[in-house]
């Protein structure tokens, strides 16, 4: 697992079965977990938020905008790229 700086997010990126995720939390009382999730094999991305306790709601993301080149640094230039537009 790495993590970096990302538009002032302290973001972590680990892998799964399906390909990679890139996960940070929000600042507050009650924080909120986000979380992409790069699907390999279909070259997609889907977007996760929770408010602990509670399960995840998950969407996938325009694949007009989310779109790799089917490998893992593509959608590292994605995530990158696109991030700044998602909530802190």
């Amino acid at each position: 697992m790495s993590s970096w700086d990302i538009d002032g997010r302290n973001v972590r990126e680990s892998s799964r079965r399906s390909g990679a995720v890139w996960t940070w939390r929000s600042a507050g009382e009650q924080p909120i977990d986000y979380e992409i999730e790069w699907v390999q094999e279909k070259d997609v991305f889907l977007y996760g938020s929770r408010v602990r306790p509670g399960g995840w709601s998950v969407s996938r993301l325009d694949p007009s905008l989310w779109v790799g080149d089917g490998t893992l640094e593509g959608a590292r230039e994605v995530v990158e790229k696109r991030l700044p537009s998602m909530p802190k």
